[in-house]
């Protein structure tokens, strides 16, 4: 009976705790990615039509962050408002963080800037714009090896969703030049919702809501094992239906694959690919996070909409994939925002709202 109880009192002190943050400046849309034990935090603040990009770190052990530095060189460039449309971020070769974020109706354009080596400043914005459409958010990747990739989806041949692509703008210089935009897999992308990218050792995978025709709104997985010169598909989420429903996704390396969490039908789930999704609880806007014991925390926004905050909701999974006892809830998400969460050092969650 001792060693039962002994053995039950080691398995609660082992699970991993759960603390909850502000972002900084009372920012909304944060995204916190790690990187050779430094915290990186990109997060808007100001008007929600005309916002700012900001960013700020945690070195390895620190409770703190440091000052906050102004991410894009023309004030007022971004934008809050849907939610989608907001900064997301990658750390690539040496270091190097990339950033890039949609202009609002004043500054429309795709904007993109990196992190000078050794400063705490930011290269001037440039627009990756080929002026196609931009409408729902786009996101950033960066690898090991120099290569930094832009993402985004627009208008394609003729009007309409199911005419709208994913582009790609790659870079093989660390974000210094980049290629011309090229399409990556077939026409048919919801208009409003964002996608997210992840370099990979050999390529390019982007997780992004299709819709080939108007009542189809699938997730899908597309995967480049050349540098991001051809993609395959895979459809995911399977959905009907007939409105764009302003999300985002996220993808999660892991050392056996890459997680993705997603939303349905207000419904949130999870999977590796090839495996069946896991139903978590309604929700939007998913976050996903691991420590160093292969657990994962998925956090997502709960009752959060047009001009309306909401609480935030988290699950844990073990290193087997399977759902843990790792259940919580905490209100305070703002108007325009969502969570964020990442491991720390001694394999703690952190969540940011």
């Amino acid at each position: 009976m001792k060693t039962l109880i002994s053995l039950i009192a080691l398995t609660i002190a082992a699970q991993a705790e759960v603390r909850v943050e502000s972002v900084p400046e009372n920012g909304v849309q944060p995204q916190a990615i790690i990187a050779g034990g430094t915290t990186h935090l990109v997060y808007l603040r100001g008007a929600p039509s005309a916002s700012d990009v900001r960013y700020v770190s945690r070195a390895k052990g620190a409770k703190d962050w440091s000052a906050p530095i102004a991410v894009n060189s023309q004030p007022a460039s971004a934008i809050a408002m849907g939610t989608i449309r907001g900064a997301q971020a990658a750390v690539g070769a040496d270091g190097r963080l990339h950033v890039v974020w949609n202009g609002n109706g004043k500054t429309a354009g795709l904007f993109y800037t990196r992190l000078l080596p050794g400063t705490n400043k930011f290269e001037p914005q440039r627009d990756l714009m080929d002026g196609a459409g931009l409408d729902g958010g786009a996101s950033i990747a960066a690898d090991a090896k120099g290569a930094v990739y832009a993402v985004w989806h627009g208008a394609g041949a003729t009007p309409g969703e199911p005419e709208r692509v994913v582009r790609v703008r790659k870079s093989t210089d660390h974000g210094a030049t980049f290629a011309p935009p090229t399409v990556a897999g077939e026409p048919g992308v919801c208009a409003c919702c964002s996608l997210r990218a992840l370099a990979t050792a050999d390529g390019l995978t982007v997780f992004y809501r299709a819709a080939h025709t108007v009542t189809q709104r699938d997730m899908t997985l597309l995967s480049s094992h050349d540098g991001g010169a051809t993609f395959r598909a895979q459809p995911v989420g399977l959905w009907k239906g007939n409105t764009c429903p302003m999300s985002s996704a996220s993808l999660l390396p892991t050392t056996t694959g890459t997680r993705m969490a997603w939303e349905t039908d207000a419904q949130i789930s999870t999977a590796m690919p090839g495996s069946e999704p896991l139903a978590l609880g309604k929700g939007k806007h998913p976050s996903l996070a691991t420590n160093m014991r292969g657990e994962t925390l998925i956090v997502w926004a709960v009752g959060t909409g047009w001009n309306r905050g909401g609480t935030l909701e988290w699950t844990g999974l073990g290193a087997d994939g399977r759902p843990t006892a790792q259940r919580g809830s905490a209100p305070g998400i703002p108007t325009w925002s969502f969570p964020s969460v990442f491991a720390d050092d001694a394999g703690d969650f952190i969540i940011l709202r």
